[in-house]
């Protein structure tokens, strides 16, 4: 123990200077986190240089500061080669490792954790609830953060070796990410549990394994082939293995029972003539494709959530580009009559058979969330607190949304507004909807397994109200009267939980369509 604090010691007094800059970084932090609503301003009253270090890169600056911090406490004591000037001493490896821990705990954990506390003091959120989150956080910190930085430090010589090495390693990340394009996979489907939890397996307990291995025996290639073994097994699983087939077994087909909604594709307008020729549109890769819908017989209380989506055909040989789930997330809500749904395709593929008539199924991933502990939020002037939401405020800016702060993760929520039965007063800026159209909000509840490495505890997000698409014919209605889509002090939002009741796959057919009838006419 005397050997562990004897060396602590002697690091303190050596980066008192990089010590006190990161103190000054956590203080910039601090000030930058007290004020969450303020620094979503475009501008700030103080010198642009200084808004530059408290405003939106002040976080990014001090964990690159830690990050330099830890390789100059580690690098300290080098780990690399036979001839370090410690080993002559009477140094015990576990010693100098515990050393090292102890100052990143000292001076960066300890430092953050108050901190921590201090925003959950002065945002009003308890201490005690809090506390257990809030440990393992800096836990996650440790195996996100600060190991990879002590192993990175562990395995170079100076700081020019490490520069080197994260090139190379963004060098080896960038060229698996390309091989990963050369072997699509459906969006949504993923490898078997078993893989990926091997996988994370070899990802964290080498983390932990490889530094402790080279304090131990300060051999740099042992550790290196070791560190570059983990990353080639981790990409063979994910090349080799077969993805699990998620949404067949999650999303079981409409037979088995009724739709939570009625859906059905409108067919497209059909295209005469070349587009207008845009050089950008004609240089990407990929492309989009449109396939509208109508929606209907959605229940009241309940909102339907597209999740994937996959495109195929009657002929096998023109289906290259598909039979493959494509992301959507796209809402249907009760009064929700007209929705667009994209589908990504390869260029060199569209191009083949994008004047060719094609019968497309269509299959449609489906999720539906029924309210759950449903109430009335009566949204009140200034700052108001709620239980579900946190701390909140009508955001000054955008009238149309609210601005929220809770402890760690924004809460999932379904919200309401009908800005009919609550006008406020509005100007020509405010965005208007239609004057029948309900407005909704979602949001996904943000909640991570471990390593969960959140930086701050305090969770800033907002929840933005959207108008419902109807189906309306304009040339039937040109003077179609429009009101403001505006919140205001004594407006009222119907509240809910969002609960997951079922999920199911529906399919769609769209007969003698050409897919460039799906691509937009202008590209904008």
């Amino acid at each position: 123990m005397n050997q562990i604090l004897h060396i602590f010691r002697k690091d303190a007094r050596r980066h008192w200077p990089e010590i006190m800059i990161s103190l000054a970084l956590l203080a910039l932090f601090t000030r930058h986190e007290l004020h969450p609503w303020q620094n979503s301003n475009a501008f700030s009253s103080f010198s642009p240089f200084f808004f530059i270090l408290a405003g939106r890169y002040i976080t990014p600056c001090v964990i690159l500061f830690w990050a330099f911090l830890i390789v100059r406490v580690v690098q300290g004591e080098s780990l690399v080669g036979d001839r370090q000037w410690w080993v002559t001493k009477p140094y015990e490896w576990w010693n100098l490792l515990a050393a090292k821990l102890l100052f990143i705990f000292v001076f960066i954990s300890v430092p953050l954790f108050q901190v921590h506390l201090l925003l959950l003091h002065q945002f009003g959120f308890p201490i005690l609830p809090n506390l257990s989150t809030l440990l393992v956080t800096h836990l996650g910190l440790y195996v996100v953060m600060f190991m990879p930085t002590l192993l990175l430090a562990s395995l170079t010589k100076n700081l020019g070796q490490l520069l080197l090495t994260v090139g190379c390693i963004l060098l080896v990340a960038v060229g698996i990410a390309w091989l990963a394009t050369k072997f699509p996979s459906s969006d949504g489907e993923n490898l078997p549990p078993i893989a990926e939890n091997f996988q994370e397996f070899l990802i964290w307990g080498s983390l932990v394994a490889i530094p402790i291995w080279q304090f131990a025996r300060r051999r740099r290639w042992v550790s290196v082939g070791a560190l570059l073994g983990m990353m080639a097994v981790n990409s063979l699983i994910s090349v080799v293995v077969p993805n699990a087939r998620t949404v067949e077994k999650d999303y079981p087909p409409v037979e088995a029972q009724p739709s939570p909604a009625r859906i059905a594709i409108r067919q497209p307008a059909e295209v005469t003539g070349r587009r207008n020729a845009n050089p950008l549109f004609d240089a990407v890769p990929e492309l989009n494709l449109h396939v509208p819908i109508t929606v209907s017989g959605v229940a009241p209380g309940t909102m339907v959530m597209v999740d994937v989506m996959k495109i195929t055909t009657d002929s096998p040989q023109d289906s290259r580009w598909s039979y493959r789930w494509k992301y959507q997330h796209v809402e249907l809500w009760p009064e929700d009559q007209l929705k667009s749904l994209s589908y990504e395709v390869a260029r060199k593929e569209y191009e083949k058979v994008k004047t060719k008539p094609l019968n497309l199924h269509i299959e449609l991933a489906l999720s539906e969330y029924q309210e759950g502990d449903a109430g009335i939020l009566l949204v009140p002037s200034g700052r108001f607190g709620d239980e579900m939401l946190g701390i909140c405020r009508i955001d000054p800016l955008q009238s149309s949304s609210i601005q929220c702060i809770k402890p760690f993760h924004a809460p999932g929520l379904m919200a309401t507004f009908d800005p009919q039965e609550f006008p406020c007063p509005g100007h020509r800026d405010s965005y208007t909807i239609q004057e029948d159209a309900v407005s909704h909000a979602w949001e996904f509840s943000n909640h991570y397994s471990f390593p969960d490495a959140n930086y701050t505890p305090i969770a800033d997000y907002s929840i933005w109200f959207r108008p419902v698409s109807l189906l309306t014919d304009l040339e039937d209605k040109p003077q179609q009267r429009t009101k403001s889509l505006i919140l205001c002090p004594g407006s009222e939002i119907r509240l809910a939980r969002p609960e997951l009741k079922r999920q199911l796959r529906i399919q769609l057919d769209l007969p003698n369509v050409r897919l460039q009838d799906l691509v937009e006419s202008d590209w904008q």
